[in-house]
C-alpha cells in the first residue's frame, strides 16, 4: 500500500491569475500608481516579458483590475501575514475554581493564589461560589466573598461585570490586565531579588546553610 504524501497547505488565492483571466480587457495598475486599460492577451505578454504574473485583484470592476507581480512572492507574503495574525490572536482559556460562602481563610488564600497565577498567565478566570442546601439564604456572604476576591485579584485583573446568581451558584468573572500584570511582576522581581553581599564579606562555605 502506497503512503500518501503529506503537503503543507498553502494560502488560497481567491483571484484568477494568468490564463485563468479570460475577459477581453483588463485595467493594469503599475507599481508607480499609473493605470492602463489593455487587451488581456497583451497584459499577459507584458507580464511574461517581465518574468511576472498577471494577477486579478478586483474582479468585479469594469474592466477587472489586475497587477503585475510575482505569484510565488505574493503567496509567501500572504502566508507570512496569516501566521503573524495567528500569533497576535490571544488564545485565552477559562479557568474555574469553586468556593463556598463559608470558605475559611486558608482555603480562600490557597485558591485565590491559584486564580492569580491563572490570570498572570493570561487566562480568563471564573470564581464559582456554591451554596449548598439552605445556605442560599446567605447570599450576602457570597457577595461579600466576591468583593474580597475582587480586591485580592485587582493587582493582576479587572472584574468582568457584576457577580451573577444562577440558581444556587454565584459566578464572578475576571479578565487579565497586561499592564497590571507587568507592574506586579516587576514588583515581585524586586522583592524576591537576593540582597547584595557587602564588599569584603567572606563567601559562605559549601556546607553552610544560610539562615
Amino acid at each position: 500500500m502506497k503512503k500518501q504524501k503529506t503537503t503543507t497547505q498553502k494560502p488560497k488565492l481567491t483571484y484568477r491569475v494568468n490564463e485563468q483571466i479570460r475577459v477581453p480587457e483588463v485595467r493594469i495598475i503599475f507599481q508607480d500608481g499609473t493605470q492602463q486599460v489593455m487587451k488581456t492577451l497583451d497584459a499577459r505578454r507584458m507580464a511574461e516579458d517581465r518574468n511576472l504574473d498577471l494577477i486579478e485583484v478586483q474582479p468585479n470592476a469594469e474592466p477587472p483590475v489586475c497587477k503585475l507581480d510575482n505569484l510565488g512572492k505574493l503567496l509567501f507574503k500572504m502566508d507570512k501575514r496569516e501566521k503573524d495574525l495567528k500569533k497576535k490572536q490571544k488564545t485565552t482559556t477559562l479557568k474555574e475554581l469553586r468556593f463556598h460562602p463559608n470558605t475559611d481563610k486558608h482555603d480562600f488564600d490557597f485558591k485565590t493564589a491559584h486564580l492569580e497565577e491563572f490570570l498572570r498567565k493570561g487566562n480568563r478566570v471564573r470564581a464559582t461560589i456554591v451554596f449548598l442546601g439552605r445556605s442560599i439564604i446567605y447570599k450576602d456572604k457570597g457577595l461579600e466573598l466576591a468583593e474580597r476576591l475582587t480586591e485580592r485579584l485587582s493587582c493582576v485583573s479587572n472584574r468582568d461585570g457584576e457577580p451573577k446568581f444562577e440558581g444556587k451558584k454565584l459566578f464572578v468573572y475576571f479578565e487579565p490586565d497586561k499592564k497590571k500584570i507587568d507592574a506586579f511582576e516587576r514588583i515581585k522581581a524586586k522583592t524576591s531579588a537576593p540582597s547584595p553581599v557587602p564588599a569584603g564579606a567572606p563567601a559562605p562555605e559549601q556546607n553552610e546553610i544560610p539562615e
